[in-house]
């Protein structure tokens, strides 16, 4: 898969509750960063993204992404992405709809894309 495969596939796992599948695109590396939207969401550090994934899937439901803009680069061993996404879903028990800008970058370990860093927030109206 090329970088832009990649990070289309993150989101179709986010989508389909494909815990494994997002573990498996997340570099186990200890600069691997996630930083979300609650207060407190970060993960530092790959060896935390399973349990990290496995919690973001069991507290979601009914998740659809429509994405209004996506650019993904790609350097040699390094690429980097830039979307804005609208988000449906029920979360901890509540239907939420949200404006969400995600930056990321991935790297290329054993010949494959990895992402070494996300991050997320969400527009303000």
């Amino acid at each position: 898969m090329n970088a832009r495969q990649t990070v289309e596939a993150y989101f179709a796992a986010l989508t389909t509750g494909d815990a494994d599948r997002l573990i498996e695109l997340i570099s186990p590396a200890d600069h691997f960063v996630k930083i979300g939207t609650e207060p407190g969401e970060y993960v530092e550090g790959g060896g935390l993204a399973a349990q990290y994934y496995h919690h973001h899937v069991a507290s979601t439901q009914d998740f659809t992404i429509d994405t209004e803009h996506l650019d993904v680069q790609e350097r040699d061993s390094v690429a980097w992405f830039y979307t804005r996404q609208q988000w449906r879903l029920k979360w901890k028990g509540q239907y939420e709809e949200l404006a969400l800008r995600l930056t990321g970058v991935l790297e290329r370990e054993a010949g494959a894309w990895k992402f070494a860093q996300i991050h997320a927030s969400i527009g303000v109206a």
